[in-house]
């Protein structure tokens, strides 16, 4: 399963009930057609942008995805205004896994160290507090209401190994992502905990293993193994390592270039750019070198390709997955989500690669959802994010995301008004999905109603983390660095917003251990998207005070937020 590519095989309630048990009794009872409770997979990629291509939805008409983009989208929602909530790896997946803005995760401002499952002297990951995430992962509350559930691929950076494997996984193949060969597409180690067929301890696959294609052909088959035994519903989380860096393509794909795909990265106005144009950025845009030399445009144009290359393995891997849930009969009982953990920079304000910037490249990314009830070829333009899924996965399973997740609830909001906007479809979900949405109806009149009261504005926080200066391409003299010490911020994004518009605002403070408190902002940032898509004039010093003012307030009320008081 590991030298081809990805392929349907010949495979030779704790206490807690389920939210509102006697409504979800009362409609199995009505309706005895209906599935209880449905299957949930989860794909997610890492560094794939929404803005610069090969992503959804698409842009121009090509993609590396083509089956994703007509089966997956074409055959579901695509989120047209989804943002990642920090634009970093490890935090990222943290607030992904539960539920929780990066400020409810993090170390303590005077800890350089936190507890852990793996070492209690081990480091934090990128400023998260492990352990506030490991014991409190959303396959818990799965886990513990009756679903089997399954992670395989990349979990956070940092990840617990096997005898020490995060709460809430019956099985867990999991890494951070990296390896000895080709930084983790290739010989990549893993910890294997509870997967049938495997024993538990630290395993490496092969040299000439491709880990896409590894990851989801063990995936593939612990689904087809827990459905031929009856212990449905299961919980899937399929992470790959693609499209990160250094963007190795399986090697029956490194030399593929269809004739109507680019011939370089998107190089919009923010390419590429002088020192001029960035004058009135926050100090790691402003400092950036003059322009790009030749030799690391080239090596941009060339990470480019690699990535679309790689994401042709995704692109296999969903398409498997596909084929064999409707092999198995169990696709109309199944919710497949598919999103990233952030966007990516490809030449912007001089940044060659990577991502740890404010900027709409690097927080906007899709979020495509199917399954029954959801309407074919849909889209909602609703400000959502990552901290958004952990509450949406707990609500179609039946489990009241408010009370599920540990000793406090999520941060944040349920998107099945959105997903089940349709409601000629109702007839067609799962009664705890019904039961959901009845309970949401009952607290908000309808769901017309949520939706209507849904949050006006996006929130984006992250710490500085280090340089990972690039080079041309890494062993030149040049250095273009990602990000420095003034790159912490604090930021509120608004679209179609009826007095702040479609605008972007973010406090920066410097400190050197990329631990500030914001309250010493030392930097600030406006930007209005409609005018100014790719973020070049920043119009903070001629904006209105009292706008500025209001804005400011708005941010740090995001900052402080957790569980309910979390808009």
């Amino acid at each position: 399963d590991s030298k081809a590519t990805v392929s349907v095989l010949n495979w030779s309630f704790r206490n807690m009930q389920p939210m509102s048990s006697l409504l979800l009794l009362a409609l199995a009872g009505a309706a005895s057609a209906r599935v209880e409770r449905p299957n949930i997979v989860f794909f997610l990629t890492d560094d794939q942008d929404q803005m610069l291509g090969g992503s959804f939805p698409i842009h121009n008409g090509v993609t590396p995805m083509p089956f994703t983009n007509k089966a997956f989208a074409g055959a579901g929602m695509t989120a047209t205004n989804f943002f990642i909530h920090t634009p970093i790896c490890c935090p990222s997946r943290a607030e992904t896994l539960t539920g929780r803005y990066f400020h409810n995760v993090k170390q303590p401002h005077d800890k350089a160290n936190c507890p852990s499952q793996v070492d209690i002297k081990a480091p934090c990951c990128m400023h998260v507090d492990s352990a506030l995430v490991n014991n409190q992962t959303f396959g818990k509350p799965f886990q513990q209401a009756g679903y089997t559930t399954g992670y395989f691929g990349k979990y956070l950076n940092v990840w617990p190994r096997h005898d020490a494997k995060p709460t809430g996984w019956d099985s867990y193949l999991a890494n951070g992502g990296g390896g000895p060969v080709s930084d983790g597409y290739f010989d990549a180690p893993f910890s294997v905990n509870g997967v049938e067929g495997m024993a538990d301890g630290e395993i490496t696959i092969g040299k000439d293993v491709y880990v896409t294609s590894y990851v989801a052909n063990k995936t593939l088959t612990w689904i087809q193994q827990k459905v031929e035994k009856k212990q449905e519903p299961f919980l899937a989380v399929m992470g790959f390592k693609a499209a990160h860096e250094p963007f190795a393509p399986a090697p029956w794909y490194a030399d593929h270039w269809d004739p109507a795909w680019p011939a370089h990265e998107p190089r919009p106005v923010s390419w590429n750019c002088s020192s001029q144009s960035r004058k009135d950025h926050h100090e790691s845009i402003r400092t950036n070198p003059e322009m790009i030399t030749e030799g690391a445009a080239a090596f941009v144009t060339q990470s480019f390709k690699d990535r679309w290359r790689t994401l042709m393995s995704v692109d296999d891997a969903i398409k498997a997955t596909f084929e064999l849930s409707d092999k198995l009969g169990i696709t109309d009982r199944t919710y497949f989500f598919y999103s990233s953990d952030h966007g990516f920079q490809l030449g912007q304000f001089n940044i060659l690669i990577d991502k740890r910037n404010v900027y709409d490249h690097n927080t906007r990314i899709h979020l495509l959802a199917k399954g029954p009830g959801i309407k074919a070829g849909s889209e909602f333009g609703a400000l959502a994010s990552n901290v958004d899924l952990v509450p949406t996965f707990l609500d179609l399973a039946g489990l009241d995301p408010t009370t599920t997740m540990g000793d406090k609830p999520v941060d944040g909001k349920s998107l099945l008004p959105f997903l089940f906007a349709d409601e000629s479809l109702r007839a067609d979900v799962p009664v705890s999905v019904e039961a959901a949405l009845q309970q949401i109806e009952g607290k908000k009149m309808s769901l017309a109603g949520a939706r209507d009261g849904w949050r006006d504005s996006m929130f984006i926080e992250y710490y500085y983390n280090a340089d990972n200066a690039k080079y041309e391409p890494y062993n030149g003299l040049v250095p273009y660095k990602t990000e420095d010490i003034s790159n912490s911020f604090l930021a509120i994004r608004h679209v179609g917003h009826p007095e702040f518009g479609n605008t972007l605002y973010a406090e920066f403070q410097t400190d050197y251990m990329g631990e500030p408190s914001f309250e010493e902002i030392d930097f600030v940032e406006y930007f209005n998207i409609e005018q100014d898509p790719w973020q070049m004039q920043n119009l903070y010093k001629s904006a209105n005070k009292t706008t500025m003012q209001k804005l400011h307030q708005k941010v740090h009320t995001w900052f402080a937020c957790s569980g309910e008081s979390c808009p």
